[in-house]
């Protein structure tokens, strides 16, 4: 590579990488590389953008050990790029792979994000109206395949506390929007209500939801497979991305 190619690229990686740390609340490391050679650039023509990051917290206040983004040959507005502006002639596609630990789940359940959404949601028990808080949420994974979870729920109108501990499968939604928990097990063998039972899982199925590592509105995930080993969850999608972060 000529010096002229390598300040190029270096210019190239540098505003990109800008743009796409602008996207995230904080991070650990983060590196983004722009594949290219002089003459296809000038035609337009990237050989690939590559993302990878550590400890990469979403605008969710979700958290992220890895993230790794890989595209293939994408077309781009050449004199843009030869400034360091990246925008894609016609949308293209990537690989993504996420990995989750069981303390960046948890502390996605602490957040303000999640909690407003575990407060104040209602439930029918034995057909009568109540609500619900959901408090003291405990994620873990205990191991392949498998996750756990302990949540502390209150009704507001009796003043009822309960201890909701279960564990369950999740399986990747046909649609690719995340996973769905299935072959629920209760670890005392009593479920309280199927009802209470059924919110609370879609809930916790809600930090599974895909859309929650989408960096912008120019890209839309579909989530290909799930592997749960102990302590961790790894998610590997596709993208479909129609603009690539500026700002």
């Amino acid at each position: 590579m000529s010096e002229e190619e390598s300040l190029q690229d270096r210019a190239i990686n540098a505003t990109a990488k800008l743009a796409i740390s602008n996207q995230f609340d904080d991070f650990e490391t983060l590196d983004v590389s722009v594949h290219s050679e002089s003459a296809n650039l000038v035609k337009g023509e990237l050989e690939s953008v590559e993302i990878s990051g550590e400890g990469m917290v979403m605008k969710q206040e979700l958290r992220m050990e890895n993230l790794d983004i890989k595209t293939g040959k994408i077309s781009i507005k050449p004199l843009l790029a030869a400034i360091g502006n990246i925008q894609l002639e016609e949308p293209t596609e990537a690989t993504v792979t996420v990995v989750l630990n069981e303390q960046d789940i948890n502390g996605a359940f602490d957040s303000d994000y999640i909690q407003e959404k575990l407060q104040n949601f209602p439930v029918t028990i034995d057909g009568k109206p109540l609500t619900l808080d959901a408090h003291q949420v405990d994620f873990s994974l205990p191991s392949e395949g498998k996750i756990q979870l302990s949540i502390g729920v209150l009704f507001r109108e009796t003043g009822e506390t309960h201890q909701v501990e279960f564990t369950a499968i999740p399986k990747v939604k046909t649609d690719g929007t995340g996973a769905r928990l299935q072959e629920i097990e209760y670890l005392d063998g009593n479920e309280i209500s199927p009802e209470m039972t059924a919110e609370l899982v879609k809930k916790s199925e809600y930090l599974l939801n895909i859309s929650n590592f989408e960096l912008s509105s120019g890209m839309s995930v579909r989530l290909r497979g799930l592997r749960i080993v102990p302590g961790q969850v790894h998610l590997e999608a596709q993208a479909y991305i129609e603009e690539i972060p500026r700002d």
